[in-house]
């Protein structure tokens, strides 16, 4: 029988993994970082999706999972390092340092809103 502990923190090889898988990949396909950085983000991704559905002990049925703020981070982020590993490729380097600077302020803003809705 799983333990509690293994159930909620068994999963974390997977983000390993993917980056490893990823940067396989990308030294065959000649963008080693690339493909760092995309397998790592698949990595989060998978295991924010493998994360197991808690019983709601009608009958032993599981009900449908609602995605925590830890997960979210976790998701958000995964999200953010397949987008970045992408872009490295796709987009020109001058274009760089105004995309930073774009998520940058996008971010503050965020942290803004969640700081002023949390206050309530």
């Amino acid at each position: 029988m799983e333990s509690e502990h293994g159930r909620r923190h068994g999963g974390f090889f997977l983000i390993p993994a993917g980056a490893l898988i990823g940067l396989g990949t990308g030294i065959i396909a000649g963008y080693m970082w690339t493909g760092l950085l995309v397998g790592l983000g698949a990595g989060f991704l998978i295991f924010v999706a493998d994360r197991p559905e808690r019983a709601t002990g009608n009958g032993g049925r599981t009900a449908p999972r609602k995605l925590g703020a830890s997960e979210l981070i976790l998701l958000l982020t995964g999200i953010y390092i397949i987008l970045a590993g992408i872009a490295i490729v796709v987009i020109p380097r001058p274009l760089w340092p105004y995309l930073l600077a774009g998520l940058l302020l996008l971010l503050g803003i965020w942290l803004v809103v969640r700081g002023l809705a949390w206050g309530d």
